[in-house]
């Protein structure tokens, strides 16, 4: 149990047209049973009402306003500005979250205790299935030689963290910097951010008492497979895929070693190229026969 002069926790939570999953995540933190918090919804021109359902829910929230086009990472990056303004304590801690996720009342405080035992860490919440409670993710192996990333066996093979939530103290956000709206936008701005905090001497971790159950149905991210030319290129070159390769480019030249930044950018431009040819054009000219064609 934390004693006095606990750190403020602010939490930096971007949304865009879901309202009712933006109240469910409200919900979860004016139940929270860690009290010094303030709530920055980063709302990203929002046309349902999410912002009035914010302040009718969390009067005390701080609401930013944007216009649609910020994004993940421009939504983070004026979160991070604001809380330059407001000059927060090195020790007090930041949670960069999603707003399809849920937690328990006690979620704040397990971060925080869990952020108190170690010095220069980033935590990230495991993530747990809502119906069996099993652990679905608990951290990345970045593989930037082979360009690969799977699952952590261990903690001493994590290397990099989603941000659906993510505790750190002030003074190694600060230390870290802020965002890339441009180059990521919104895929692998999580992944190059948790990476650049490696380079800089910080560990990835997680722990057990801090878990979430998330949404897996509520990604933006575009199921290509079964798309031909014009709308298979659309969708490969839209902000809400991780398989852009413009995106995927800038992580490359972003994240990846010196040493293997040529390859994987050819990695990246070869299987771009190969989706577009195989699917995109000779699916197009030659497509499959449906079932009982003669």
């Amino acid at each position: 149990m934390l004693a006095g002069n606990d750190p403020a926790v602010f939490v930096l939570v971007p949304v865009h047209n879901r309202r009712e999953i933006t109240r469910r995540f409200i919900a979860c933190l004016t139940e929270q049973t860690y009290s010094p918090l303030q709530i920055i919804v980063i709302d990203d021109g929002s046309s349902d009402g999410t912002a009035d359902m914010v302040k009718q829910a969390a009067p005390r929230a701080q609401i930013i306003r944007g216009d649609g086009t910020w994004w993940w990472s421009g939504s983070m990056q004026r979160g991070y500005e604001w809380l330059l303004r407001q000059a927060p304590a090195a020790e007090d801690v930041v949670l960069l979250a999603n707003d399809d996720i849920a937690f328990e009342p006690d979620f704040l405080e397990q971060g925080v205790n869990a952020l108190a035992d170690s010095a220069g860490v980033l935590l990230g919440a495991r993530l747990s299935s809502p119906d069996s409670g099993a652990v679905l993710e608990s951290g990345v192996h970045a593989d930037m030689r082979r360009f690969k990333f799977r699952a952590a066996r261990s903690e001493a093979e994590i290397d990099c963290l989603p941000t659906r939530a993510l505790f750190l103290r002030w003074g190694d956000m600060r230390r870290l910097g802020g965002f890339h709206p441009r180059l990521l936008p919104q895929y692998w701005a999580d992944y190059e951010y948790t990476l650049r905090a490696r380079r800089l001497g910080l560990r990835c971790v997680t722990d057990a008492k801090v878990s979430i159950r998330a949404n897996m149905d509520t990604t933006g991210e575009h199921d290509l497979d079964a798309l031909t030319g014009w709308r298979l290129m659309r969708a490969l070159f839209s902000v809400r895929t991780p398989l852009n390769p413009l995106y995927r480019t800038s992580f490359v030249l972003l994240a990846s070693p010196w040493i293997w930044k040529p390859v994987n950018v050819l990695n990246v431009w070869c299987r771009a190229a190969f989706r577009i040819v195989w699917q995109g054009v000779f699916r197009l000219s030659f497509p499959r026969k449906t079932q009982g064609a003669v």
